[in-house]
């Protein structure tokens, strides 16, 4: 039996989609919170059985992995310790494990736990196979947290400031992109059992160009401005000086001009990997934005 973790986060929704379109036979069994939306799952005609509890407690883990032989752990990465002991209490050949390519910033605060976390669990593998997947940025839809954001400010805000020159590359990868590769993992078991890939988007393009298609999707015409990096530090000290409660650091814009882009191949020849283009992408997040704009004027 596979047992899924994040199964109602952002890509945990389109493994399941993938999973009804694939006419998934197998029973699976979903570890999800009391207080989770889990009508799509129940509505969604797959054998699923939905385990209730809280993924800090380990014996609520131990307990509901019984009889499962392969975890899918989309959550947080900040759980795969819980996630790798108790697969081992119960004797599981195999963990998947969602984590993020944010472990190859060279800036500690963005890095460091992830490292950390990493090394102890895959310190595991001569008791268990692990498989980790490390995805890039994610976006798709309003369930993320960053590119909605970003297309919201765009299309109310004319003026859009940018820490630096904005040339630092980036590689956003489209939640469905994700639910695919995991379930194509999954089915090329003989080849990806303990490999570790990244999961970026089909191409690396500069945060400008980024900001640009957005723009462009929206039908704006936004006006850049950039501002200079060494006024954005110095705007950031100073901010940190004066508020000790300050929502970003120096660190933070020095990491906004880091190059985020990593390659696939791997993943391409494995099990087929071929992401979305954000162009593509991000006209749909675009269009299912602008639907609830439009739905809400309506309504005035």
């Amino acid at each position: 039996m596979l047992y899924v973790t994040g199964i109602t986060g952002h890509s945990g929704r389109w493994f399941i989609e993938r999973l009804v379109n694939e006419n998934y036979q197998d029973k699976i069994r979903c570890a999800v919170r009391a207080d989770s939306d889990t009508a799509f799952i129940d509505s969604s005609g797959l054998d699923i059985e939905k385990a209730i509890g809280d993924l800090n407690d380990q014996e609520f883990l131990t307990a509901s992995m019984a009889g499962c032989n392969t975890v899918l752990h989309i959550a947080s990465i900040y759980y795969s310790e819980n996630i790798v002991n108790a697969a081992l209490h119960n004797d599981i050949k195999w963990a998947i494990l969602v984590h993020t390519t944010g472990r190859y910033s060279k800036y500690k605060s963005a890095s460091m736990e992830y490292i950390y976390i990493e090394e102890r669990v895959l310190k595991k593998r001569n008791q268990i196979a692990i498989t980790v997947l490390r995805p890039t940025m994610i976006y798709g839809s309003f369930r993320d947290r960053n590119m909605y954001k970003l297309i919201s400010f765009l299309y109310k805000i004319k003026f859009f400031p940018v820490f630096g020159e904005g040339e630092n590359l980036m590689q956003p990868v489209h939640a469905r992109d994700l639910g695919n590769a995991y379930y194509d993992v999954i089915l090329n078991r003989s080849v990806t059992l303990n490999k570790e890939y990244n999961l970026p988007g089909k191409k690396p393009l500069t945060y400008m160009h980024l900001v640009r298609i957005i723009s462009h999707k929206l039908e704006r015409k936004n006006i850049i401005v950039k501002i200079p990096l060494w006024i954005s530090i110095l705007a950031a000290r100073f901010y940190n000086a004066l508020d000790k409660r300050a929502i970003i650091s120096v660190e933070q814009v020095l990491r906004m001009q880091e190059d985020k882009a990593f390659g696939y191949e791997d993943a391409m020849h494995d099990f087929g990997y071929s992401p979305i283009s954000f162009e593509d992408g991000i006209a749909e997040e675009v269009n299912e934005y602008l639907a609830k704009v439009n739905l809400g004027n309506s309504q005035k």
